[in-house]
């Protein structure tokens, strides 16, 4: 697969929001990154979505609901980012 493989699939799958929009640019741009330092495409997801737990738990802890799910969404949304990249490894 390359990388314009890579973006079509995933525009497919979550590109039509605005934070879909931003996760596949970022995964496009960071495609096959090397380096001492270099994350994959499922190493970015999983950063993501640890960080989105978070604020959902601590928004949650704060009452907010609206604000919870709006995080829950987004980690929806980089779930099925996830099974993209995982079902194009196969």
């Amino acid at each position: 697969m390359n990388k314009k493989d890579f973006e079509a699939n995933l525009k497919k799958a979550i590109g039509q929001t605005e934070y879909g929009d931003e996760v596949v640019a970022d995964l496009v741009e960071h495609y096959e990154s090397t380096g001492k330092y270099a994350q994959n495409s499922k190493d970015r997801i999983d950063d993501r979505i640890g960080s989105l737990k978070g604020w959902e738990k601590r928004h949650k802890e704060n009452g907010d609901e609206k604000a919870a799910q709006v995080e829950a969404d987004k980690i929806a949304l980089l779930e099925k980012a996830l099974k993209v990249v995982e079902d194009m490894e196969k």
